[in-house]
């Protein structure tokens, strides 16, 4: 009896600390969704600010001043160090995508068909 009510204890504990376990791993992971989704954002906000700085360092009066020059420079290492420091959390949320190899109803692996040259006619039979 005292083992039946210690083991009961055991399982009550484990199924209360399981519980706070995924409670917080669901925290955490929704934490780490938002993180990732506003990474992403910052990273096109930055791309839309370069592409608009490279449009008017394109103009006519603008183009080759050092000042947009250097704020090109500035913004492109910023555009990189964000890609090269966060862009495997920038990339979490996006869908994994799997090659997948399709196969025939009959079970058999479709065999991809040789391309024929543009100029080669085939071979020539004799009603031809």
């Amino acid at each position: 009896m005292e083992t039946s009510i210690i083991l009961g204890l055991v399982a009550a504990f484990s199924i209360i600390a399981n519980l706070i376990v995924f409670r917080l791993a669901l925290w955490q992971s929704r934490q780490l969704a938002d993180v990732s989704d506003s990474l992403g954002d910052l990273v096109d906000i930055i791309e839309n600010y370069r592409n608009h700085l490279r449009d008017i360092y394109q103009l006519d009066s603008f183009y080759g001043d050092e000042t947009l020059e250097g704020l090109m420079t500035h913004t492109n290492a910023v555009r990189a160090l964000l890609e090269e420091q966060y862009g495997s959390v920038i990339n979490i949320t996006d869908p994994i995508e799997y090659e997948v190899e399709e196969v025939e109803e009959d079970g058999k692996e479709e065999i991809p068909e040789k391309e024929k040259h543009v100029l080669y006619a085939g071979s020539r039979r004799r009603d031809s």
